[in-house]
């Protein structure tokens, strides 16, 4: 989504257009999801208390944006999440741990000190965050969603990279990536008998298989390809 479509869009809701607003609140959804995550630096879901405080800050964003400011859109939605959740998780340990005037000052400063820098870094990050919901586009073409990436990865390293090596094998066969990407159904029966790989295997992991396939077909997707982390059981993006 261009600056120009986005102004549009923000200039719509802004004059009260709540439709707007929820098709711009889907749109970036994969990122108010993952911005979430890597600010509490865990899993999180969307009944997760966390993401519905992103989701709030993201509602304030379209509200208070500006574009002559010469900020970028998702770095100032990036900045009022995490200071959102800094804040929930502020009151939190108060509650649990009143502390001293003093050691609140002081400790206000250092997340003040670690917000600005976690912003600069963010600045950064509209390229990544284009690519990342392109991808999102193009998975719910199959019925795949962010969330479900989680249940459906696989568990150990061996077989991530047995995952890892199924991707590079399919996309060598042209018919069956345009078989793939036009009827958004895998052909199992056809890559098992050219590859060797097992049917139950493929089933088991085929959201995850067609998410990597994806990256692999977008070799412009630069920042997406380098950003994507295997992890323990998990794919994070």
């Amino acid at each position: 989504m261009g600056d120009l479509k986005l102004k549009e869009i923000l200039l719509e809701i802004k004059n009260g257009n709540e439709l707007e607003r929820e098709r711009l609140i889907r749109h970036y959804q994969p990122y108010i999801l993952n911005a979430v995550g890597h600010i509490c630096k865990k899993y999180v879901t969307w009944s997760s208390d966390e993401t519905s405080i992103g989701l709030i800050a993201f509602n304030r964003a379209i509200d208070t944006f500006e574009f002559d400011k010469g900020r970028a859109f998702v770095n100032y939605v990036y900045l009022l999440i995490q200071r959102d959740i800094i804040d929930y998780f502020r009151k939190e340990k108060r509650h649990l741990h009143p502390a001293s005037d003093n050691d609140q000052l002081v400790h206000d400063k250092a997340e003040m000190k670690a917000s600005l820098e976690s912003y600069q870094q963010s600045t950064n990050t509209s390229a990544l965050v284009e690519e990342i919901l392109e991808l999102d586009e193009k998975l719910s073409k199959f019925n795949i969603s962010f969330e479900q990436l989680e249940s459906h990865s696989p568990k150990h390293r061996k077989t991530r990279i047995k995952v890892m090596e199924m991707a590079s094998k399919f996309i060598q066969h042209g018919d069956l990536v345009d078989e793939l990407v036009g009827k958004k159904v895998f052909p199992v029966s056809s890559f098992t008998k050219r590859t060797g790989f097992r049917p139950k295997s493929i089933e088991r992991y085929r959201k995850y298989l067609i998410t990597i396939i994806m990256i692999k077909l977008h070799p412009e997707w630069r920042r997406l390809s380098t950003f994507v982390q295997v992890g323990p059981g998990s794919v994070k993006i």
